[in-house]
C-alpha cells in the first residue's frame, strides 16, 4: 500500500487485489461496527430467518440473475457444480464480498444440483444404461463430507485474498488437465473417423491393459442401483457433519462472548432449540466440559465418516477394485470437499474432470459428478446457513434461477449423449469451457483497484486556531480503475461514500497508524472498507 499526504485532508491511494466493491449506501452519521475476530467470520451476521427484500431489488441482483442463468446451463451441461464460476459471478455481477459470495455460491449449487439429479434418475429409470456410477458415489461421498467439514472451518480463518489465490491456482491446474483430456478424445475420434475401412471389432478387441481401470470395472458390472442403506448412511453422515459443525461454531461463540447481549444471542441461537435455558452457557463456562465439546465435535464427525469410507473401500476392493484405485478416489474426495467448503467450488469442478481422467465415460462422469455435488453442496450450504453466513433472500432468488438453468443444461447433455454418442469430446468440451471460464473470471478478481480516502477533522462549532475536533470526516471514492468509473466520470463525476465519526484523537497521522491500521489493511487486501468508514 502506498500513502501520500495531502493537507488539510489526508488522502490515501490504495491498490488492492480484491473484488469489485458493492455500492454501499451509507446514511449520514451511520456507524458500521465489525467484530474483532478474523476477516471472514468478522462480517455482519446473516440470520437465516431474516428475509432482506432490499437485497433482491437492486440492479446488481438483476444483472447477476442474467449472468447466472447462462452460467447455470453451462455448468449443468458439463456436470460441474458451478461453484467456481458462481463465486466470481456473485462478486463481479452481484457486487458481493468474498465472505458472502462463497457461502451463497454453495447454496445456489445445492439447489441447482437437485434438478440435475432428478433428470439423471429419470433417464436411468427409462433405460437399462445407468448414468450414475453408484460405486464411485459410495466411495466419494464420505470423504467429500469430511473435506467440507474442514473446508468450512478454514474459510472462517483464512483471509479473503488467500481464498481467491487458492481458487485461481486450482482452476489453472484443472484447466490444463481437462483441456488435455478433451484434446486427446477429439484426436482419437478424428483418427477413427478417418479410418472407416477398419472393422468395428478392431477397436472392441483392444488389450484390457489399454482400458483405464475404472472403465473396465464399470463395463464389467451389471446395472447399478442405489439401496435404502446407501440413502440412510448418506443422510446420517450429512446430519452428523452439519450438526457437529453448527454446534461447535455456536459453542465457541458462546464461550468467546464478552458481554451479556452477545452471549445471549450466541448461546440461544435458534439452531440450538433443543437445549433449554442457559445449558450451553453453563457448559462452556466449565473448562473441562468446554474442552470436551471442542474436541469431540471436531473429531467425532471426522471419525464417523472416515469409518464408513474405510468400510466402503474394503467392499470395493473385494469387488475387483485395486487398493491403489480406492486410495486415489478417497484422497481426491477429501481434497475436493475441503476446497468446496474453503473456496466455494461446487465440487463438480474437480469431480467431473477427475472422473474423465480416470476413464469413466463422459456421460457417466457428468451424471456421477452431479450426484456427488449434491452432498458437497448440501453439507456446506447447511453448515453456512446454520452459522449465519448466507443471505437468505439472495439464496432463494439465485437458487431458483440456477434450478431452471440446471434443468436446461442437464437436458442438453442428455440430448448430446443421444444424438452424438460417438463424440465423447463434445461433452468433455463443455466441461473444459466451464473450467476455462471459471479461471478467467477468477483471474479478473486479481486486477488492482485504485481508491482514494480523505480524512479531516470537522466541527459544527468553528473556532479560531483549531488543530483538532471531536469528529472526523471520512470520504472514500469508488474504484477509479473500474470501467464504471471511467464511463461515468465525465457525466456524473466520481461516486463517494462518507461518514462522520466521533474520536478522541488529536493527530490524523497518529489516528491512522494507531486506530485504522488493521481496517486499512483489510480494505487493501479484501476490498472491505466498512471497518474504515465505521470505525469509532
Amino acid at each position: 500500500m502506498r500513502i501520500w499526504k495531502v493537507y488539510p485532508a489526508l488522502a490515501l491511494l490504495c491498490l488492492s487485489a480484491a473484488m469489485k466493491p458493492k455500492n454501499h449506501e451509507l446514511e449520514e452519521g451511520k456507524l458500521i461496527m465489525q467484530p474483532p475476530e478474523n476477516e471472514n467470520d468478522a462480517g455482519p451476521a446473516r440470520p437465516f430467518w431474516v428475509f432482506d427484500t432490499q437485497q433482491i431489488q437492486s440492479a446488481d441482483a438483476f444483472n447477476c440473475c442474467m449472468v447466472m442463468a447462462a452460467a447455470g446451463v453451462l455448468c449443468a451441461a458439463g456436470g460441474i457444480g458451478g461453484g467456481g464460476i458462481y463465486v466470481t459471478v456473485l462478486m463481479v455481477a452481484g457486487g458481493l464480498r468474498v465472505r458472502d459470495a462463497v457461502p451463497l455460491s454453495k447454496s445456489v449449487v445445492f439447489i441447482g444440483s437437485i434438478a440435475s439429479l432428478f433428470l439423471n434418475l429419470r433417464k436411468a429409470s427409462s433405460t437399462r444404461d445407468s448414468l450414475i456410477d453408484y460405486n464411485v458415489c459410495r466411495l466419494v461421498v464420505p470423504g467429500a463430507l469430511v473435506g467440507t467439514y474442514i473446508g468450512v472451518i478454514l474459510n472462517s480463518i483464512v483471509p479473503g485474498w488467500a481464498v481467491l489465490l487458492a481458487l485461481v491456482g486450482i482452476l489453472i491446474a484443472i484447466s490444463y488437465m481437462i483441456l488435455q483430456t478433451t484434446w486427446q478424445q477429439y484426436a482419437e475420434e478424428e483418427h477413427i473417423r478417418r479410418l472407416p475401412q477398419l472393422p468395428k471389432s478392431h477397436f472392441e478387441g483392444r488389450d484390457a491393459k489399454e482400458v483405464p481401470e475404472v472403465t473396465a470395472v464399470w463395463k464389467s458390472q451389471e446395472v447399478q442401483e442405489y439401496t435404502t442403506t446407501d440413502l440412510l448412511l448418506s443422510f446420517v453422515m450429512l446430519f452428523v457433519v452439519v450438526s457437529g459443525s453448527a454446534f461447535r461454531h455456536h459453542a465457541l461463540k458462546c464461550q468467546e462472548a464478552v458481554d451479556v447481549e452477545t452471549r445471549l444471542k450466541a448461546c440461544h441461537h435458534p439452531s440450538l432449540f433443543w437445549l433449554s435455558g442457559d445449558t450451553l452457557s453453563d457448559w462452556m463456562q466449565t473448562p473441562s466440559t468446554a474442552a470436551f465439546i471442542k474436541v469431540f465435535f471436531f473429531i467425532g464427525p471426522l471419525i464417523f465418516c472416515i469409518t464408513i469410507l474405510a468400510g466402503v473401500a474394503t467392499t470395493l476392493v473385494k469387488a475387483n477394485w485395486s487398493p491403489a484405485l480406492t486410495l486415489k478416489f478417497s484422497l481426491m474426495s477429501v481434497t475436493t470437499g475441503c476446497l468446496a467448503g474453503f473456496v466455494g467450488i461446487g465440487g463438480g469442478l474437480i469431480f467431473s474432470p477427475y472422473f474423465l481422467l480416470m476413464g469413466l465415460d463422459p456421460a457417466v462422469a457428468v451424471a456421477t459428478s452431479s450426484t456427488c455435488v449434491i452432498y458437497t453442496s448440501s453439507s456446506t450450504t447447511f453448515q453456512y446457513l446454520l452459522t449465519d453466513r448466507i443471505i437468505m433472500s439472495l439464496m432463494l432468488l439465485y437458487g431458483l434461477v440456477n434450478w431452471v438453468s440446471s434443468y436446461a443444461g442437464t437436458s442438453t447433455v442428455h440430448y448430446l449423449q443421444d444424438q452424438l454418442s460417438t463424440r465423447k469430446s463434445f461433452i468433455s468440451g463443455i466441461v473444459s469451457l466451464g473450467v476455462v471460464i471459471s479461471t478467467l473470471l477468477a483471474l479478473r478478481e486479481l486486477i488492482y483497484e485504485v481508491r482514494v480516502l480523505w480524512i479531516a477533522f470537522v466541527t459544527h462549532e468553528p473556532q479560531p486556531n483549531l488543530t483538532s475536533t471531536p469528529f472526523i470526516l471520512k470520504v472514500l471514492s469508488e474504484d477509479l480503475n473500474s470501467e464504471k468509473a471511467a464511463q461515468e466520470a465525465e457525466k456524473r463525476g466520481v461516486a463517494l461514500e462518507y461518514v462522520t465519526v466521533s474520536t478522541q484523537a488529536t493527530d490524523l497521522e497518529e489516528y491512522l497508524k494507531k486506530d485504522q491500521a488493521a481496517a486499512l489493511s483489510r480494505g487493501a487486501v479484501e476490498d472491505c472498507w466498512d471497518d474504515v468508514l465505521g470505525f469509532l
